[in-house]
């Protein structure tokens, strides 16, 4: 119920009508707009390989494939300063984007990770001296959070033939995440103070592992990252790191809408008077699913501004002469 209060005089009659606590048909509710968050299919997978102590930070594969390319980026940028009218064609202007996206930001987000390297080396040695703490490691992994605003117009009658055209808009935030515990299945390898544990945070966090190295290989492979759009294969091999010997338990999904109405202007048409329309009703919505059982996802992703991008700079280049 929409606690609220409209005040209103009907032309013909003369009458007077007081509305409380009136509903409006229509109002989306949480619950609705929930059901459209991608269902957890394989976020579990998500979950392990994006907790697992043995993953890697920077991938040896990418970054080797990047400094290989610099020569023909660094020559690309020289010829768009020489020639900047071949950006302003369709088909220059598309391989400049696809350059940008598949090239200069990659190298740019390894050159960030390298520099702040000795903070990711710090952050897994206290993940590992929390591993083997006695009470385990416990993550929390954020997942994709999202807010949709929906406007929304009311109609009520007024005896016997006015009405009242109401506004308002509901506001749902909404939020996916997921926790989960690390157990070590052997003692600690090293000691926190020895040089071989800090070697092994080194390793871990640039991949040089046989997990990071296969998770950099397929990140390298031609058309993995459209892959990616549908499935989340490529982290099955993080899932399945044991560089850190490690088991995990169950994880803990969850998801979280939080929907917010709030009132707006109000019309009266064949009345005379004065509407009042204010107010706001704020409901939750949570649900948590435990799950164990570790498979790849497959879920038709929603083509967004990004991914349009991609896919018609890909188009122009293909077929636009």
């Amino acid at each position: 119920m929409v606690n609220g209060k409209c005040e209103g005089t009907v032309r013909q009659f003369d009458n007077h009508t007081v509305c409380n606590d009136f509903t409006y048909s229509g109002v989306p509710s949480p619950m609705t707009l929930m059901s459209t968050l991608a269902a957890p299919s394989g976020w579990m997978l998500d979950l392990v390989a994006g907790t697992n102590p043995s993953r890697p930070v920077i991938g040896i594969p990418m970054w080797a494939q990047n400094i290989a390319q610099l020569p023909k980026m660094l020559k690309s940028l020289g010829d768009l300063i020489r020639s900047p009218g071949n950006v302003l064609k369709p088909k220059g202007f598309a391989g400049e984007y696809l350059g940008i996206q598949f090239g200069w930001l990659p190298l740019i987000d390894d050159l960030k990770k390298l520099l702040d390297f000795q903070n990711y080396v710090l952050k897994r040695n206290k993940e590992l001296a929390q591993l083997y703490s006695g009470k385990g490691l416990r993550r929390r992994l954020k997942f994709n959070d999202d807010t949709v605003t929906t406007a929304i117009t009311g109609s009520f009658a007024i005896y016997p033939t006015g009405r009242c055209d109401a506004k308002s808009s509901f506001t749902a935030r909404r939020r996916n995440w997921g926790t989960i515990h690390w157990y070590p299945t052997t003692p600690p390898q090293y000691h926190p103070d020895d040089h071989s544990w800090n070697s092994l945070a080194n390793r871990l966090v640039l991949g040089a592992t046989p997990e990071g190295l296969a998770k950099g290989l397929w990140d390298v492979l031609p058309w993995t990252w459209l892959i990616g759009w549908f499935t989340n294969l490529g982290k099955y091999t993080l899932a399945h790191s044991w560089t850190v010997p490690a088991s995990h338990s169950s994880g803990c999904l969850m998801q979280e809408a939080v929907g917010t109405w709030t009132a707006g202007d109000a019309t009266l048409t064949a009345a005379t008077g004065k509407i009042y329309h204010y107010g706001q009703l704020t409901r939750s919505y949570k649900t948590r699913t435990v799950s164990s059982t570790v498979t790849v996802g497959v879920n038709m992703p929603y083509l967004d501004m990004f991914r349009l991008s991609i896919l018609g700079a890909l188009f122009t280049q293909r077929f636009v002469r």
